[in-house]
């Protein structure tokens, strides 16, 4: 048996890996790539199901949609800390950027699900702004890791949650429905995009 052939997936020289933020599917021993994977699919599955909720549930209130985002944030800071940490032979940058901007989601989300019974005009800013704020840290983070060959749709989806993430902060929507409308049907168009992506990362053509 030759031993060099059997480790070639598990075994690689982190060396090679320049950029300190960008995930290389080349470059990535095979769990590596599977935590990767792991991330984009949960995220992706996750956002699907609350963006088809905002859209299909009953009783479209700022409540509701407060409440499912927070869900959702929270999943997505523990799974990209998780993720982080279990890994060590991803890239630093990566690792500490997503700890860093998985926290910042985690304490958000909590906090907003703990006190979603404010007023109507603080719930709504409240909740514009975790929404932006949120959606464009996504998108930064994905803009970093991104960088690398067959990479179009990561940096397309995270190009698209900057621009919603803004939308959201400076477009006075005219109800609670357009903006749950919105929502719904970015997260939906992101989850797909997520999902796609953990299909296809690490198949090296």
């Amino acid at each position: 048996m030759n031993k060099t052939q059997t480790d070639e997936d598990e075994i690689f020289d982190p060396q090679i890996i320049n950029d300190p933020f960008s995930l290389f599917e080349n470059q990535l021993g095979s769990r590596a790539i599977h935590v990767v994977k792991s991330v984009l699919g949960v995220l992706g599955a996750v956002s699907c199901i609350i963006g088809l909720a905002l859209l299909l549930l009953p009783g479209k209130t700022l409540v509701l949609f407060a409440v499912a985002i927070s869900i959702y944030f929270i999943i997505s800071g523990v799974v990209r800390i998780i993720g982080a940490i279990v890994e060590p032979l991803l890239p630093a940058g990566w690792r500490v950027l997503g700890i860093i901007l998985g926290l910042v989601l985690l304490i958000g989300g909590i906090a907003m699900i703990r006190n979603p019974q404010v007023s109507t005009a603080s719930l709504t800013f409240i909740t514009v702004a975790y929404v932006g704020i949120g959606w464009i840290i996504e998108g930064i983070l994905g803009l970093a890791e991104s960088w690398g060959p067959r990479s179009g749709w990561a940096i397309a989806a995270s190009i698209l949650s900057i621009i919603a993430g803004v939308i959201v902060l400076i477009e006075p929507f005219s109800s609670a429905v357009m903006l749950i409308a919105f929502a719904g049907i970015m997260m939906i168009v992101l989850g797909v995009i997520s999902l796609y992506r953990a299909f296809t990362f690490g198949k090296i053509r």
